[in-house]
């Protein structure tokens, strides 16, 4: 379209200044043929056509000094195809000495030029564009393959809990339920009943005992894999050159599947910054609101660049976007004497 117009705009030029220089003449036969003849140009692909049509001109140029007029609209088509080399045609402005031709032709040219580089630049912009296909798709399968990772990883700690709770049950009480049993086994042989009453209160102690450490060994067990506040603590022990400040504003019993997404996000922030930023302080806010709960992560940190796409592209915030549109949240951030995250995830 933008060639179209550019040639309809030269060839009109062309029938003015045609019609100034020879206003008698009849100028539908110059107009028509030298029009047919730029519209061979763009619909042959193969340039020995071309060259073709070209040569054609010239001749008709010699033949008919008229078509000099025309010269200004296939110019436009032989800088395309020979770019400086095209110049080499301007000798046969001289066969009707005209400035407005002159014009008009390096006019044309400068319209050519331009075109050429727009053609450029969008043969670019698509070969950019595909490129931006592939990593979004690539993207995608690679935040697949982590979501799959992520799963397989939460069922290897479930089975490591697993035998973990079951070898400090085995170890905690496998001695006293065993010495119940052999108590029992004893009271078979006390002919007594004092001593029988005696041996049942041993074994109702004992057997007490081990119930409470039951209690004890599993109570343990449920605070130190979902207590929330502390898990952060040892997150921050990963990262030693990080003072990290945390603000735990949560009343609530959350839900594990809430305190395991929470415990991906501070992580993910916390890489981040170790990573991407030269921050030495990182402030963690979890607060409670009656509708949801918020979380607000900012860091101390200079290096910061807004030209720098991995705030769009990064692994990290589009994990944090997937877990707060999960919980039916939203996600933004920015830099602000440091880099801040604010994130909020909806109750119920």
């Amino acid at each position: 379209m933008r060639r179209f117009l550019e040639k309809l705009f030269i060839s009109i030029l062309c029938l003015y200044n045609t019609y100034i220089i020879n206003p008698t003449m009849d100028l539908v036969f110059l107009f028509l043929s030298s029009l047919i003849l730029s519209l061979l140009l763009d619909l042959f692909q193969d340039r020995r056509y071309r060259s073709v049509i070209y040569i054609v001109f010239i001749l008709a140029c010699i033949w008919n000094g008229q078509y000099v007029s025309y010269l200004p609209l296939i110019l436009y088509n032989l800088y395309l195809d020979f770019r400086l080399y095209a110049l080499i045609v301007f000798p046969l402005l001289l066969i009707e000495p005209s400035i407005l031709i002159l014009a008009l032709a390096i006019l044309s040219i400068y319209l050519s030029a331009i075109a050429n580089k727009y053609n450029i630049l969008l043969d670019d912009n698509k070969i950019i564009r595909d490129s931006l296909i592939e990593d979004t798709l690539y993207l995608k399968k690679f935040n697949e393959q982590l979501k799959v990772d992520r799963e397989k990883n939460i069922h290897i700690a479930i089975l490591t809990e697993r035998n973990r709770i079951a070898r400090e049950l085995h170890d905690s009480i496998g001695h006293a339920i065993s010495s119940s049993i052999l108590q029992v086994e004893a009271l078979k042989m006390i002919p007594h009943e004092k001593d029988t009453i005696d041996s049942l209160n041993i074994l109702q102690d004992t057997l007490k005992n081990g119930m409470q450490d039951i209690r004890k060994s599993i109570h343990n067990l449920y605070s130190e894999s979902l207590d929330l506040e502390d898990r952060i603590y040892r997150l921050g022990e990963d990262f030693p050159g990080l003072d990290i400040e945390l603000n735990y504003g949560i009343a609530d019993e959350l839900n594990h599947d809430l305190k395991f997404d929470i415990l991906s996000i501070i992580k993910e922030a916390m890489t981040n910054c170790a990573k991407h930023s030269n921050a030495d302080r990182l402030s963690i806010h979890l607060l409670e609101q009656p509708k949801f709960y918020s979380i607000i992560i900012e860091d101390n940190g200079s290096n910061f660049d807004h030209g720098n796409d991995i705030l769009d592209k990064g692994i990290g915030l589009s994990s944090m976007k997937e877990i707060a549109s999960k919980h039916n949240g939203f996600l933004n951030y920015g830099f602000d004497k440091g880099f801040k995250i604010h994130i909020t995830l909806m109750k119920g």
